[in-house]
């Protein structure tokens, strides 16, 4: 994963998994959080599940959205078998591209 998103741009965030397979994920959760709120959301059904991964486009809104600074992102799932995980926290800088806008 990149260690920095900007702004009005449309990053993939993609989380490979070790021992978990993804096609046994049913429910899935990417929450990017700046200053204690949530400020984007998806779920499975916006992911693109791979492999060994599950990765999620954000849009320009999306990006737009945050403010340059950091923030938090983290993925937690729900297997068929009723366990339940969670990715570690990852902060990534916030970058400004010059245009608030979306083209």
């Amino acid at each position: 994963m990149a260690d920095n998103i900007i702004r009005g741009t449309t990053p993939t965030i993609k989380y490979t998994f070790d021992t978990v397979d993804p096609a046994d994920i049913t429910v899935a959760c990417l929450t990017v959080e700046q200053g204690g709120e949530v400020t984007i959301e998806r779920g499975l059904a916006a992911a693109l599940v791979g492999e060994d991964s599950l990765s999620w486009v954000l849009t320009q809104e999306d990006t737009l959205g945050l403010i340059r600074s950091t923030a938090q992102l983290m993925c937690n799932w729900k297997l068929r078998d009723g366990t339940r995980g969670a990715s570690r926290q990852m902060t990534v800088v916030v970058l400004d591209n010059q245009k608030d806008e979306v083209i």
